[in-house]
């Protein structure tokens, strides 16, 4: 039996699943950022700084301030572990309103990694009884709300897919019925951000035509630790024309 992918709107009952998703989503990024952070000027900074304190205000040897270095690493690690899980509690939080969610088919004993899958939208063209003979799990979701500071624009967040799948594959008709809606809806403009750590989705935007609006730094600890962030901007009316121009 061949796996397959329905996209559809979402229901209450995928909320949970929805959550877990958007919880593993952020997490899986933990483990790079803290790798990014340990070769930051602030990491150096935070351990001359301790050493300085142990030695010169309480007399510590030089040799046990050694010590202290896999204690500054450990605290960096705590500080990325804990502002990524608070990232993610607030997204599982956050009420969805327009979703899709990516559902999955799979045969329910199944060797490695499924690669090969088709895509339908909305509804797959099989019988109720095929499709029980499937394990479903949902491995991705999309919400999309107004823009809170732009007019007439809209907002994608929520926006996780498992990493175990191919973001490509998924994301994009997602994307793409996202992009119908807004058109439908009568939004000029999607608006999205995503950070420094997210290569994949940053070329996946490139490739969909979306442009860089702005680049800032949001602050984790102080003005010392931040993280780079973009926001990039789609604009449906140059979307539009260019359909008009190929017809």
């Amino acid at each position: 039996m061949e796996s397959f992918v329905i996209i559809r709107n979402y229901s209450e009952q995928d909320e949970l699943k929805c959550q877990e998703l958007v919880r593993d989503y952020v997490m899986h990024f933990a483990k790079k950022s803290f790798y990014a952070f340990c070769f930051r000027e602030i990491t150096l900074q935070f351990i001359v700084i301790t050493w300085a304190i142990l030695f010169i205000f309480l007399g510590v040897p030089l040799t046990f301030c050694s010590l202290t270095v896999p204690g500054c690493i450990f605290f960096i690690f705590i500080a990325t572990y804990c502002s990524c899980y608070a990232k993610a509690v607030e997204l599982m939080q956050t009420k969805p309103n327009q979703c899709l969610v990516a559902e999955a088919y799979e045969p329910f004993i199944s060797r490695g990694k499924i690669s090969n899958y088709r895509i339908y939208i909305n509804e797959a063209p099989f019988e109720q009884s095929y499709k029980n003979k499937f394990r479903r799990k949902i491995i991705g979701t999309v919400s999309l709300k107004n823009h809170s500071a732009l007019y007439n624009a809209g907002w994608i967040y929520r926006f996780a897919i498992d990493p175990n799948y191919s973001f490509h594959k998924i994301a994009e008709p997602m994307l793409n019925l996202i992009t119908k809606n807004c058109h439908e809806n009568g939004y000029s403009s999607l608006e999205v951000a995503i950070s420094e750590f997210q290569e994949d989705e940053r070329d996946f935007y490139d490739c969909m035509g979306f442009e860089t609006r702005q680049i800032y730094h949001k602050q984790i600890i102080g003005n010392n630790l931040t993280l780079m962030k973009s926001q990039l901007s789609f604009d449906l009316h140059r979307e539009v024309a260019t359909y008009s121009k190929q017809s």
